[in-house]
């Protein structure tokens, strides 16, 4: 008899609920300072845009979408120029690794930027998702705004 990898007995919402309680343990207790993220803006006009919204005519009227932001719990790690994990001393990270749950990660997939205790982050790429049970789990890549 074929197994599906997930014991009867996973309780996802308990899953959840515990990792997400470890997620904002190291979170900082200020809330401007926890990740907050940016969606992209959208440019209209009643003259024809290129792929990235700019109108072909110079002179065209656009009209661009307010700027969203949302919040979402995940785990954030703090990473140097050369790829090591930060988690003492004077921290100047120029990366950082977020990771989500899939619910959490689903409202803010396809942010442009994060801004995590101040310092703006440029996102990067999403690592293929790992399963845990029935879970999917996220690790997501974000550059520096210093780094350029």
């Amino acid at each position: 008899m074929a197994s599906s990898g997930t014991p009867s007995s996973f309780d996802a919402s308990a899953v959840r609920a515990g990792l997400r309680t470890a997620m904002n343990f190291g979170l900082p207790t200020v809330a401007n300072d926890q990740p907050t993220f940016f969606m992209p803006q959208t440019v209209t006009s009643a003259d024809p845009l290129d792929g990235e919204g700019v109108p072909f005519h110079p002179d065209a009227a656009t009209t661009t979408s307010a700027l969203v932001k949302k919040r979402a719990t995940c785990a954030v790690e703090y990473v140097d120029g050369d790829g090591k994990i930060e988690s003492f001393g004077v921290v100047n990270p120029s990366k950082i690794k977020l990771t989500f749950l899939d619910q959490d990660f689903a409202p803010v997939r396809g942010f442009v930027y994060c801004v995590v205790q101040g310092q703006k982050y440029w996102y990067q790429r999403t690592e293929p998702p790992v399963a845990l049970g029935t879970i999917d789990v996220y690790t997501v890549h974000c550059k520096s705004e210093d780094e350029g």
